[in-house]
């Protein structure tokens, strides 16, 4: 990976005419294969902004700079509470930026490799955030394709954002998609897409039993082990089950996680608003409507995010014992106004002694 300080930022998102009223403070926040990301402020708007670039080395390739072109269309008609917000689109014969919502929060991928298997109820309530957004893009004929933990982002709210949409693929036009071509990330593909099969939405589907997996065991279910190499595992499936990887797994969920990677994608999930619907079910009514309550104290437990405040005010020990700091003050705080009210009921008759007065001995 590119070493964010050698990364030059582009004169013109520089320049006061790209943006109106200019950006402020450009760092570069993160590099791939395609594209380099770059944090803003937008002095106008008194907002940051997330600045995706092109490569300079990828420009000169038509078919590159229209699944850029199409990335930023697709997103465009997409908003949801789940999926990462494109505000504008600039492309010129030197350059191409994406300008997108800024996400202040941690990847998924950074919280499994911090505190490895997540425990049940949050990985559920983190993947009903993927799913609702997912389940929003297909209604709008598109497939994601890249669905992994580093694609994935929880806030500092709590909130669940799927982002890069590099290689989605819209459903009603398969121009940039030819057969036997395959895109993706190694060990997050579908069989399909290993064999370069057409795809269906079932693909992202089972890209959805890999996340699941991976959140609830800390290993990922496909991996070049032995003569095997990771692609002869996706196509024929050959993993080991999440239950037998942990035990604490619920029978229930290791059985969801078998039918979202079969072989064939007829043998899956036949929509993701049906694993949408098996995740309400599972957490309950409590559970489902206050996921970014779960999913944000977990996360501040594990101080992967700075506290913010929640609508909820139960307070949780960590995991070590001790309460974090804000909810300790919170607590005093309380504590204080409590007893200063009880004393205030329960000596109704107390007198203030004057000054020159002394209290009988």
């Amino acid at each position: 990976m590119e070493d964010k300080k050698n990364i030059a930022i582009p004169l013109s998102l520089q320049s006061r005419g790209l943006v109106p009223g200019g950006l402020e403070d450009i760092q570069p926040l993160a590099t791939g294969g395609m594209a380099i990301v770059f944090k803003a402020k937008q002095p106008k708007l008194n907002r940051f902004v997330a600045v995706k670039s092109l490569k300079p080395h990828l420009l000169e390739n038509s078919e590159t700079r229209e699944r850029f072109r199409r990335e930023a269309k697709a997103l465009a008609g997409v908003l949801h509470q789940n999926v990462a917000h494109v505000y504008d689109f600039f492309e010129s014969e030197k350059e191409a930026f994406i300008f997108m919502e800024y996400i202040e929060g941690v990847d998924l991928s950074q919280v499994i490799q911090r505190v490895g298997a997540i425990p049940t109820e949050i990985a559920l309530a983190i993947l009903l955030g993927v799913c609702r957004g997912l389940a929003y893009i297909h209604k709008h004929h598109l497939i994601h394709r890249d669905i992994k933990p580093s694609n994935i982002r929880l806030t500092s709210r709590g909130e669940v954002k799927l982002m890069d949409f590099g290689i989605v693929m819209d459903t009603e036009n398969h121009t940039l998609t030819r057969p036997g071509m395959m895109v993706g990330s190694p060990c997050y593909l579908s069989p399909e897409q290993v064999l370069g099969d057409p795809l269906t939405y079932q693909s992202d589907i089972f890209l959805v039993g890999i996340c699941l997996y991976e959140m609830l065991t800390g290993t990922r279910p496909f991996k070049e082990e032995g003569s095997k190499t990771v692609f002869q595992r996706i196509r024929d499936c050959d993993f080991i089950s999440a239950r037998a990887m942990n035990s604490a797994i619920p029978r229930s969920i290791d059985q969801m996680i078998e039918k979202c990677l079969e072989k064939k994608p007829e043998n899956r999930f036949e929509t993701i608003d049906e694993i949408v619907t098996w995740l309400e079910h599972y957490l309950g009514a409590h559970k489902t409507n206050h996921a970014p309550d779960l999913i944000l104290k977990f996360l501040d437990d594990e101080s992967l995010v700075a506290p913010t405040v929640s609508y909820q005010d139960q307070i949780r020990p960590s995991r070590n014992g001790r309460l974090p700091l804000w909810a300790a003050f919170a607590l005093v705080f309380l504590l204080g106004g409590s007893l200063g009210f009880f004393l205030s009921k329960a000596l109704p008759t107390a007198q203030v002694l004057p000054p020159s007065a002394k209290p009988l001995k």
